[in-house]
Order: C-alpha cells, then sequence, then structure tokens
C-alpha cells in the first residue's frame, strides 16, 4: 500500500471519540449533532463484526448467507490504480470498469488477491441491504429506527474513495477491516478543489487532491483545508457519525473490508432535493451580470437562508414562506417549479 501520506495523516488531530454507548440511547446522542463522532466497539456484539473479526473468509461467508442473488454493482481496476477510485488522466472517464457480477464472484476475487504486494482494486459501493440483502439490518441493529434510515453495504479490498460529501446524515459502522477517515467541515470546499460536478466516481463531486502525495503546487489551497481536518482510525466494531455535508475521504486499511453505512435527513421526505435548487442557480443565476448576482444573492439570503422576515404578513398569508412547508404546500410548489421549467 503506499504509505507516502502517512505522515499527513499522523499530524491530524483526532475525531472526538466516546466509548460503546448503548442502543436505546444513541439515536438522542447523535440527532442534530454538527461535529463528528466517533463510538468505539458500538457494534462489536453485532453477529457480522463477529464473523469478520474470526477471519474475512467468515466475513464473505456471513454475507453470503444473507445475499440475495440479484446481481452487484463492482468496479475493478489495474493494480497501477493503488487502490484509487478515482478519474482517467484526462477525467474523460474512470480510472476502473464497472460491472454488474455475482456477489460471490467479487467476494472470491477480493479473497483471491488478499496476500498480493499489488492487488488489483476491487469494489463494491453503497449496495442497499433492504434489496440485495435481507435480514442483515434485523440481525444487526444500530438502535436508529425512528430516525427512518437506509442502509448500504461498502465492501472491497485496499481502496481510496477521494474526498466527497452526502447530503444525509450517516452513521458508519465498520464490520469488517480497518477504516481510515479523513474529514473535513463543509465550508473547506474551495480548498479542497472539487472536480466535474456532472461526472464523478459514484455520481458525488470530488475532490481532485490526493491525499496520498498531495500536489501543493497544483492544490496550494489545500494546506488550508488540512488545518481544518481531523482524522478517525476505526477497527470491526467502531462507528464515525458523520454529519451530512461534512466531506469525508475513506481509505480501507487492510486486505477485506466490509462497512455498513445508515444514512438518514431530518427534513421529511416530501422536501425538494438541494442539489436540484444548486443546478437550477448555475442555469438561471451564476452567469447574470455581477449587480444583478449580488441582487440574487440578497434575494437568497432572506427568503432562503435567513427566512426570518415574514413576521409582519399575516400567517394565512404567508404561503411559501410558511415554515415549515406542509406537505401539501411542498407539492403545490414542486407542480408550479414544473410548470416554469417547461417555459
Amino acid at each position: 500500500m503506499d504509505t507516502r501520506g502517512e505522515d499527513l495523516f499522523a499530524d491530524l488531530p483526532p475525531v472526538v471519540e466516546v466509548d460503546k454507548l448503548p442502543a436505546d440511547s444513541i439515536a438522542g446522542k447523535i440527532r442534530g449533532l454538527s461535529q463528528p463522532l466517533v463510538i468505539r466497539d458500538f457494534c462489536a456484539h453485532w453477529p457480522a463484526v463477529v464473523a469478520g473479526r474470526a477471519a474475512p473468509r467468515q466475513a464473505a461467508d456471513y454475507l453470503r448467507g444473507h445475499y440475495k442473488g440479484v446481481p452487484v454493482s463492482a468496479c475493478y481496476g489495474a493494480p497501477e490504480t493503488g487502490g484509487r477510485v478515482f478519474y482517467n488522466e484526462e477525467l474523460s472517464g474512470f480510472n476502473y470498469r464497472s460491472v454488474r457480477e455475482d456477489l460471490n464472484r467479487v467476494l472470491d476475487d477480493i479473497l483471491a488477491c488478499a496476500h498480493s504486494e499489488k492487488p488489483p482494486m476491487i469494489y463494491m459501493a453503497s449496495t442497499d441491504v433492504g434489496h440485495w440483502f435481507p435480514g442483515f439490518a434485523a440481525e444487526n441493529d444500530a438502535g436508529i429506527s425512528q430516525l427512518n434510515p437506509t442502509g448500504f453495504l461498502w465492501l472491497g479490498n485496499r481502496v481510496r474513495i477521494a474526498a466527497h460529501y452526502d447530503l444525509p446524515d450517516n452513521l458508519a459502522c465498520v464490520i469488517a477491516g480497518r477504516r481510515r477517515f479523513t474529514l473535513f467541515p463543509p465550508e473547506q470546499i474551495a480548498n479542497l478543489y472539487p472536480g466535474p460536478l456532472e461526472f464523478a466516481p459514484g455520481g458525488q463531486e470530488i475532490s481532485l487532491v490526493d491525499l496520498h502525495n498531495p500536489d501543493f503546487e497544483r492544490f496550494p489551497r489545500f494546506q488550508e483545508a488540512l488545518a481544518s481536518a481531523q482524522v478517525a482510525e476505526l477497527h470491526p466494531g467502531d462507528a464515525l457519525f458523520l454529519p451530512g455535508m461534512w466531506w469525508h475521504h475513506v481509505e480501507s486499511l487492510d486486505s477485506f473490508n466490509l462497512l455498513y453505512t445508515q444514512w438518514w435527513r431530518d427534513s421529511p421526505a416530501y422536501m425538494g432535493r438541494p442539489m436540484n435548487a444548486l443546478l437550477h442557480g448555475i442555469l438561471s443565476i451564476r452567469d447574470l451580470p455581477e449587480r444583478q448576482r449580488d441582487a440574487w444573492k440578497a434575494l437568497l439570503d432572506y427568503y432562503v437562508f435567513d427566512a426570518n422576515g415574514a413576521d409582519h404578513i399575516a400567517e394565512p398569508a404567508r404561503g411559501v414562506q410558511s415554515r415549515p412547508l406542509s406537505e401539501l404546500q411542498a407539492r403545490r410548489l414542486r407542480a408550479e417549479l414544473l410548470n416554469r421549467l417547461k417555459r
């Protein structure tokens, strides 16, 4: 494994930790939390973790036992990638091939190269446990059902996932293998040099900076991002609460790794996707003259980011300025937007 960046990780402050929390208190502990939190040994008793601690093959067999048989999406890259899931050199494609494959084949391939000094990159990302692994969630219960999470499994050998962010809050539970998370707060986006917005591995824009070999000449502001970074090295049975919108670089440190993430939003399901607003802002606002952009920035602050200016309007007349929007108001607004986008 490439270790050129080890000094970088060693110099970063660790994420705040707490000892094991009982499952019946975890939701109250993390709900609304704005900072990441490591929970040691949180899921050490789970059957999946017990199997993973015994041996990689037993972790694989446990997963096989819950597999529905539907092909999974997997990535295969050459050993020369060093496990980095990334673009090709021209940013016109990726450094791996995507396949739909039987999980048993993916597991066999990972186990077969476990002792290789330069293994190929093998990676299965965000696979919905409810669809592909029925029964897994019930046997490995995080105790956060009141948050209505959606669970995903992430499988691979020694892979590196570039820094990126996700909208939902996330409780990431390490099942097998060690994981290193390097975290950056949302306001560091400019210092992380994101790649193309609409074309990225996994569909979510990623930082172009290689944390194992950062090019400070090309990305000088990344040093500012490092000043705000935190690091968490997790072992099987540990969990990390990751607030939504935090950038995270994720690295698998062993030859067989399995991660179980559970994502949830605090906003109602009927609310719109913020990314849609961002894309429409690029379409309709970004290229206006500066004076008009400044005017729209003031409007967005007033109606969206501050959103405290409707007290002078009688409540029944506030319309879309009502807070929070009801489901009926949200549906009406969505319909109005769709009509306007057709013009």
